[in-house]
């Protein structure tokens, strides 16, 4: 790749295009999920658990009264240790492999609304589910607030867990996922680490000229049947934006990024990096696509991250 293509990312500096409301916008929706019961409720589950780890399903109510749900790995020869919370990716299963993790740390995965019954990959090709357009027309109803709120129902619930310690908690998300933990960061003190691994939903003005990702193409697509109404859906797209979020951000961040990723675009991944505020690094891999380092980067990002927990 040419010095000028490293000239142009590293020099992108897209402006934020909020709206007049926005942090009002936010913190009215901080304050009213808190209204609403958590109901939390975790659960052994004796099938799952290993030799290395207890596993808990986990369910508690989140915005609109929705119960969410995840599920937690606990080191059983640790007590009360730190917790990693992942978040994945748009439209794809939990797919870590666990011989990868840390085994002095507990980790939450939490899962993305609708992700609940999807197959796994082996079984069955999994269709792009629409969910990125749902009630895309009203911000106050979009899909993408409620996944956003449920993050930070995610950590209320984490703290009522006696046996982990979330005085200090670390966030890595993939994907839509990275947008998922950005904004948790941006919103919870308790966050103290985060990685952003190819992040997607950021930048969205370019975001959505450029990137082959089913998100970007199920909005573009309800662009297209819905003639009349793009400047509402991208209006509406601003308060959900991750590049929106990146000044709100005061933890230390790396991100990755692979400079042949169509998915996560490398000019988009960098308009949100150069707009942090706060300590970052980036892992660059100019001949890579959205694995941006595969497993190796997934447990250097780990150490990344234990290493801020700690400190």
């Amino acid at each position: 790749m040419a010095l000028t293509d490293f000239d142009r990312y590293f020099q992108n500096l897209p402006d934020f295009d909020r709206e007049k409301d926005f942090m009002n916008f936010w913190q009215k929706a901080i304050t009213d999920l808190k209204k609403i019961p958590l109901e939390p409720e975790v659960t052994k589950n004796s099938k799952k658990s290993d030799g290395g780890y207890s596993v808990f399903d986990v369910t508690f109510r989140s915005f609109m009264k929705t119960q969410v749900s995840g599920y937690l790995l606990k080191p059983k020869k640790v007590e009360k240790p730190p917790v990693i919370i992942y978040v994945h990716d748009y439209n794809k299963v939990h797919e870590i492999n666990t011989a990868l993790l840390r085994n002095d740390t507990a980790y939450f995965f939490p899962t993305l609304r609708g992700h609940n019954f999807m197959p796994a990959p082996e079984k069955i090709e999994q269709t792009s589910p629409g969910y990125l357009i749902e009630n895309i027309l009203d911000k106050e109803t979009y899909y993408i607030k409620a996944v956003y709120l449920d993050i930070l129902r995610s950590i209320d619930t984490l703290r009522l867990i006696k046996d982990i310690n979330c005085g200090r908690i670390g966030i890595m998300g993939k994907g839509l996922g990275a947008a998922v933990a950005l904004f948790a960061s941006a919103f919870s003190d308790r966050i103290v680490s985060l990685v952003l691994d190819t992040p997607s939903f950021c930048n969205l003005t370019l975001n959505q000229n450029i990137s082959t990702s089913e998100a970007a193409r199920e909005i573009n697509d309800f662009i297209t049947l819905t003639r009349g109404k793009k400047k509402q859906i991208k209006t509406t797209l601003t308060y959900f934006d991750a590049l929106n979020f990146a000044d709100l951000v005061q933890c230390p961040v790396l991100t990755t990024v692979g400079f042949r990723d169509t998915q996560s675009p490398p000019d988009c991944i960098f308009g949100l990096f150069n707009n942090l505020l706060c300590d970052k690094t980036i892992e660059v891999y100019p001949d890579e696509g959205n694995s941006a380092g595969g497993e190796k980067q997934f447990t250097k990002s780990l150490d990344w991250l234990m290493e801020r927990i700690n400190s």
